[in-house]
């Protein structure tokens, strides 16, 4: 496949957790209209549909987000999983190091700072993510405590109803 790189366009930054939204849903019946959340298109900007777009690194508020970044050069839909010429990977890399130090604070000017950045804010994002779920874990299990300590056994028939 033939890539055309694109500067996405962008109105703040964020430093959220990265989840895509369904870009489809989104875009309705023009791609053209999401065009600027995404680093490359297939063949030419603009798009003819939204599966001609990879790479999106600007939220749907328009904020360019730090996560996505990170994850359009080492994630799981990265320039690592896609088929393309070696200069235009570069070119992305650069590209990404570039907006990362020029639209947020705590990047460092080296490539190899960048590399151990972003594996800081994914291991950091990860950590979240598993406090979260220890969280709900911990919160389930109160709740099935609270209910069981409710429970009465009695051998009395419940009315039908108005009990």
């Amino acid at each position: 496949m033939s890539y055309e790189l694109h500067e996405p366009r962008f109105d703040g930054t964020a430093t959220d957790r990265w989840e895509e939204p369904d870009w489809e849903d989104v875009a309705g019946d023009d791609p053209t209209t999401i065009a600027g959340h995404f680093l490359l298109c297939e063949d030419d900007f603009p798009p003819e549909s939204v599966a001609d777009l990879e790479l999106a690194v600007v939220d749907e508020d328009m904020r360019l987000n730090r996560n996505a970044l990170a994850d359009a050069l080492h994630g799981p839909h990265s320039i690592e999983t896609l088929d393309v010429r070696e200069e235009l990977a570069k070119a992305v890399e650069d590209l990404v190091q570039e907006l990362l130090r020029d639209n947020f604070e705590s990047m460092p000017e080296t490539k190899q700072g960048v590399d151990e950045q972003l594996l800081a804010w994914q291991e950091e994002a990860a950590e979240h993510e598993h406090e979260v779920e220890q969280k709900l874990h911990t919160d389930d299990d109160a709740r099935y405590h609270e209910v069981k300590g409710e429970v009465i056994e009695t051998s009395e028939e419940r009315p039908e109803k108005g009990w």
